[in-house]
């Protein structure tokens, strides 16, 4: 009996019984006591790992261990359930399932190094993550043989990345791996990543290698979040990129914004009441992270992100602006008062100025694949702001 030939796909099987029976039932009925100590944690719930892994082993066998024909513990089952890419907790340590802002925190404080010619951050762990999160699109495989990250991320890198970076795929992996966003399973003595003592490690260990399951879950399942993520990268590090160019070789499609339409429909009632697309309104705030595009604050309710869909051309009469994209921005509700009321507008070179005081706040924030239409902010300008 070896432990060492399960298979992911076994304990995956086990994994589903378990939800299917509950914790209780799926226990007793193979005779297993429940955990305290060693738990694996998958899809944001924990499972007994030793009656787990015992279970999984009828896919070698035909029948499933029972607790007395093998011992649990670091040595044997989370050993072996780490080397198939699952996570294991240990004694004392807490069952903590990282979330979706968890993630988001992570990208935001990515630590590229600098250019010393240019000075502008390097591309090598933003695209080692687009890579990632194309695979988790496309539903392939959460780990990768080395020689194919090598080759895969190594060409990424040469072609996305600044003029002068080497395609060394070996820096980005260490680091995200001690950011906590990657898995090298079955290695502890994992090197920083600096030096060639660093590549040479790779090289020699050639390990497979991913997201962390956590974060592979997360970018998998859940197309918003993802998207999120993607934008942001874009956003940060990708000035001066066809970012659609980036998105096909990863074999992400671009963030679509429905056309809307140029003449919206109307409703009688009382009074006439334009009929706004509020699916159109939330894919634009979507594209800009519901980040408002003049101050870049959101707001944080119980029940996710909050920002406003401003028209920049008002749709009703006398204005009769379009409902479509490039007559909408992304704003907090006080900066959209103020825009509304021609308190703030923005030049011609997306300068945003604050017209109580005439002073400049800064250039507007953009978002790939939201291109803003200047003549709505023209007739802002003119109309809305100099007539209000």
């Amino acid at each position: 009996m070896a432990l060492s030939d399960l298979r992911r796909e076994m304990v995956l099987d086990a994994i589903a019984e378990f939800d299917r029976l509950g914790r209780d039932t799926f226990l007793e009925e193979y005779g297993y006591r429940r955990a305290i100590g060693y738990f694996l944690v998958h899809g944001g719930r924990r499972y007994d790992s030793k009656a787990i892994a015992g279970v999984a082993y009828r896919g070698v066998s035909g029948r499933p261990l029972r607790p007395d024909e093998f011992s649990g513990g670091n040595a044997t089952v989370a050993r072996v359930l780490g080397d198939l890419g699952f996570e294991v907790t240990k004694p004392g340590q807490a069952v903590t399932v990282p979330s979706v802002e968890d993630l988001l925190q992570k990208v935001d404080s990515l630590r590229p190094a600098l250019s010393p010619r240019t000075g502008a951050q390097k591309r090598h762990q933003p695209l080692t993550l687009l890579w990632a999160i194309g695979r988790a699109a496309r539903d392939e495989p959460r780990l990768t043989p080395w020689e194919s990250t090598h080759r895969e991320l190594g060409q990424l890198i040469e072609d996305f990345g600044l003029e002068e970076d080497r395609p060394s795929p070996e820096f980005p992996v260490l680091w995200l791996y001690h950011h906590g966003l990657w898995d090298l399973p079955g290695h502890t003595d994992v090197p920083r990543a600096s030096g060639s003592p660093a590549q040479r490690w790779v090289r020699e260990q050639r390990p497979d290698s991913g997201l962390r399951p956590w974060a592979h879950e997360i970018v998998a399942g859940q197309e918003d979040v993802r998207a999120r993520i993607v934008v942001r990268l874009l956003s940060a590090y990708f000035h001066g990129v066809d970012h659609n160019a980036l998105l096909a070789r990863i074999g992400l499609k671009p963030a679509v914004i429905r056309d809307g339409s140029s003449t919206p429909g109307r409703v009688e009632s009382i009074v006439e009441r334009v009929i706004r697309d509020s699916l159109l309104a939330e894919q634009v705030k979507r594209a800009h992270d519901y980040r408002c595009q003049i101050c870049g604050d959101r707001l944080v309710l119980h029940r996710g992100f909050y920002a406003e869909g401003a028209h920049i051309r008002p749709l009703g009469k006398p204005h009769n602006g379009p409902d479509e994209p490039g007559n909408l921005l992304c704003l907090c509700p006080n900066h959209h008062v103020l825009f509304d009321w021609g308190m703030l507008t923005i030049q011609a070179d997306l300068t945003v100025m604050d017209m109580a005081s005439g002073t400049p706040l800064g250039l507007l924030r953009l978002a790939p694949n939201h291109e803003i239409n200047p003549e709505h902010l023209a007739y802002h300008r003119k109309v809305v702001t100099e007539q209000g």
